[in-house]
């Protein structure tokens, strides 16, 4: 079975869903929010959301690793959610909002040695060759993970690739062609073993209406050598839970200390709560699939009382029987109704008085 192994983790259609708790940007903090949690400083409030997601039972905990001078052409405008959040660009420009948001690599070194230190795994989403090459060679990160704009950057899609690691990429802002072209590069360059699609739809909150689940059912035909999961950004957990049921082997969604934070991503994202919440659904989910073949399952079979079984009506010794004759009750045991039982019983002889209505046995039939 495709398996990819992440540390003491393995992605595979046999193992529990990888769950990754989405920090993000989401620990830079405005001064006056610093303040609200008694915090000090960013990268205070990394710490508390690494033991924020290991108490909830996240599998990984990610970041993002950029500069903006790698990342955002001056002057470039800010997507439509995020005039919402975080004004309009004569407010504040994308640019500077991006850089606002850096995390520095010193920084990022210390909140990987944490989360090693909390027993989670730490990784990061790079935006620039030179983030990739930094959580290769000095953080040693067990994978890469890339957002929905490197779907059509292909020339960043194999520098990651060259790392030789497991590579996760979402697949908003695309369509099917451009699925099949990043496939095409993993399959002719030989990574796609090590590949996991994301269905995800580039909007934060995301609609249910705007999901579309169905998504991972045409990877999995198009792409059986690839494993698929969801990058979840609606606002409840039913997209999750349905991906699960559909075969998602990673899930991933955006949390926070709280909602009410300023920032792009701190009004769709979870808070501590929810996040352990939305976690214990997805186990409770993958729980409830069980087995593939319909049996009796070993709780059931001290209720097989509640069954029904043949009982005869009052007749005379020699009696022919026919069907009128049979009903089904609750007698705890007996015969059982079905069409071959049924079959045998019609046309036999009693052998023996029956008073009163009875449960059938096979010994009173000649």
């Amino acid at each position: 079975m495709h398996q990819i192994k992440i540390g003491d983790k393995v992605i595979s259609k046999d193992a529990p869903c990888f769950i990754i708790a989405e920090a993000g940007v989401n620990h830079v903090l405005e001064k006056n929010d610093l303040h609200r949690i008694g915090a000090t400083s960013s990268l205070e409030v990394a710490y508390r959301l690494v033991d924020a997601a290991k108490e909830a039972g996240a599998d990984a905990i990610k970041f993002q690793s950029f500069t903006a001078d790698n990342l955002q052409y001056k002057g470039t405008k800010k997507p439509g959610y995020q005039l919402a959040t975080s004004g309009s660009d004569d407010d504040l420009s994308y640019y500077d909002m991006i850089k606002k948001l850096e995390t520095s690599k010193e920084d990022q070194v210390k909140i990987a040695g944490y989360c090693k230190k909390k027993g989670i795994i730490f990784f990061s989403t790079p935006y620039d060759n030179e983030s990739v090459d930094f959580l290769d060679a000095t953080i040693g990160v067990p994978l890469f993970k890339l957002a929905s704009i490197e779907l059509l950057n292909h020339l960043f899609f194999r520098y990651v690739a060259k790392k030789g690691k497991p590579i996760i990429i979402s697949t908003g802002l695309g369509n099917m062609e451009d699925v099949r072209a990043v496939m095409n590069i993993a399959r002719t360059e030989g990574f796609a073993d090590r590949l996991v699609l994301l269905q995800c739809t580039s909007n934060y909150p995301t609609l249910a209406k705007d999901v579309h689940l169905n998504v991972l059912k045409t990877y999995q035909l198009e792409f059986p050598d690839v494993l698929v999961g969801l990058s979840d950004h609606s606002p409840t957990f039913i997209a999750s839970i349905g991906a699960t049921a559909l075969g998602a082997v990673v899930l991933e969604k955006h949390f926070t200390l709280d909602k009410t934070f300023t920032g792009p991503d701190h009004s769709s994202s979870l808070d501590p709560k929810e996040l352990r919440e939305w976690i214990h659904a997805v186990r409770e989910i993958e729980a409830s699939m069980g087995a593939a073949q319909k049996h009796i399952t070993d709780v059931e079979k001290k209720n097989a009382t509640m069954r029904k079984y043949l009982v005869i009506a009052d007749q005379k010794r020699g009696t022919v029987i026919e069907e009128h004759m049979l009903k089904a009750m609750r007698t705890g045991t007996g015969i059982l109704p079905v069409d071959n039982n049924i079959k045998r019983i019609i046309g036999k002889r009693l052998k023996e008085d029956v008073p009163e209505p009875a449960p059938l046995r096979w010994d009173m039939l000649e």
